[in-house]
């Protein structure tokens, strides 16, 4: 349980690294610059998702948050008001990605024993426990992590930082190449977890479905490496609606606006808060 609030900031984010311009003779990719005046906010208990699809910027702005990333960035990235450092980021939160190798022989609980943490003893075993149940991973708790399917795994992943006990938590796509019931499952989860511990939880979606929609407190759509909108998941709404795009009924917002906001490159950014 974390015991105060935090916050995690993102202002003016610019971010140049090379891409793969896909051609045959010129020996890799070229410069360019792929986040664009980037700003989000994201509180203590919430869950907010950066929307965009492919090649939109979503990766490189996790990874420049998780201070990860290459190439060159300017703009700020605070916690609580004071620079996210490596040092820090890796102290205080965590980040979910696709590469997650499992040492091959050992079970689901003993996978998040021996993760590293300042816990030991009985605190350690209850933490796993409890770290456990909210993943919905008791029942295969004894099951070897070579023998899990690719839904187990995600949410092993995602338990081997949780038991860290983060204050933010990044997460790489986690639904993707998952089935509907599977990815409603992790995103309800996400959700129940930030809200009984209070981590913060930013994670990006290329395909969102409606049924996530009501698990999510804020979001963040990109377009070619800027922001469309940023801002409450209620206000968003409101917003597209005022100034003339009102979501049709029926229509599940999230992709409704992600199309849009793909479709209309000429959108300015925009910064939305509630």
């Amino acid at each position: 349980m974390i015991g105060s609030d935090y916050v995690l900031e993102a202002h003016n984010i610019y971010h140049t690294t090379e891409v793969d311009t896909g051609g045959c003779f010129n020996g890799g990719g070229q410069s360019a610059l792929v986040l664009k005046g980037v700003h989000l906010t994201v509180h203590s208990g919430e869950v907010m998702a950066i929307l965009g699809s492919k090649g939109s910027g979503k990766r490189a702005l996790l990874d420049v948050i998780a201070r990860r990333s290459d190439g060159s960035s300017r703009g700020q990235v605070l916690l609580n008001g004071a620079p996210l450092t490596k040092s820090l980021f890796q102290q205080r939160c965590g980040y979910v990605t696709h590469a997650c190798d499992f040492i091959p022989g050992l079970t689901v609980s003993q996978t998040l024993h021996y993760t590293p943490t300042i816990l030991g003893g009985y605190l350690k075993s209850s933490k796993v426990r409890q770290v456990l149940a909210d993943l919905a991973l008791s029942q295969v708790s004894h099951k070897k992590v070579e023998n899990l399917n690719i839904s187990e795994k995600r949410r092993l992943a995602i338990g081997i930082q949780l038991v860290r006990d983060p204050v933010m938590l990044l997460l790489d796509e986690p639904t993707q190449g998952l089935d509907p019931l599977s990815a409603y499952l992790l995103i309800s989860i996400l959700s129940n977890s930030a809200k009984k511990t209070g981590c913060g939880i930013l994670l990006s979606l290329e395909k969102p479905r409606s049924d996530v929609f009501p698990f999510l407190d804020r979001a963040l759509f990109l377009c070619l490496g800027g922001a469309v909108y940023s801002g409450g998941t209620r206000a968003m709404l409101e917003y597209f609606h005022g100034i003339g795009f009102p979501c049709p009924q029926l229509e599940n917002p999230l992709m409704y606006y992600l199309c849009l906001s793909t479709v209309d490159r000429s959108s300015p950014a925009t910064e939305t808060h509630g």
